[in-house]
């Protein structure tokens, strides 16, 4: 990620984001998109990508310490449509998270634990699979966490995005190395 010209930030609050020499800095914002009737997030970073088939990577440093409180990438159709991985705290463990949402109905998909203050993660998207991955000896190779089929529609793009974060205890995540391949 060199610069942010492509990308469409959605409900935009600047004070809770940086970005410089590659590196974008977001606080963990409030509220979570997870489940029908679920609230709008600030912040939801969107890179419109027209490809059939591509795959996206980014590196993830987080240190989560409030329930789901979470960093990640996904592909994004809408707050009720979209296939995320993130790095999260769920259920009081550090973990790696691959989600679903269609219709306002979620569905975690797979669930690993995960110790480290940073994680690689990448999408890819090929014909009709969506396959989500785990960085391993500084993404030299990859671990297959889940796969799932795409969902309906024109998804709006590739998102990154922090959830669950509490403005009385700012956390922050840093979003570095991204890279977009078809």
């Amino acid at each position: 990620m060199k610069n942010l010209n492509d990308w469409h930030i959605q409900n935009e609050n600047p004070s809770h984001w940086s970005f410089d020499n590659g590196l974008l800095s977001m606080q963990v914002q409030e509220g979570n998109i997870f489940g029908a009737g679920s609230s709008d997030v600030d912040n939801i970073f969107i890179y419109p990508v027209s490809q059939l088939n591509y795959s996206a990577e980014v590196t993830i440093t987080l240190e989560p310490t409030l329930p789901f409180e979470q960093a990640g990438l996904g592909i994004y159709w809408d707050n009720d449509n979209y296939i995320k991985i993130s790095k999260e705290m769920f259920m009081g463990e550090p973990s790696i998270v691959f989600v679903v949402e269609q219709d306002g109905q979620p569905e975690i998909k797979q669930l690993r634990t995960f110790e480290g203050t940073t994680a690689s993660v990448k999408i890819e998207k090929n014909d009709g699979t969506i396959t989500a991955f785990l960085g391993c000896n500084q993404k030299r190779s990859w671990q297959v966490i889940g796969s799932a089929k795409t969902l309906n529609g024109q998804a709006k793009g590739l998102m990154l995005y922090t959830f669950s974060g509490s403005s009385n205890t700012p956390n922050f995540a840093k979003f570095s190395e991204f890279q977009l391949m078809s």
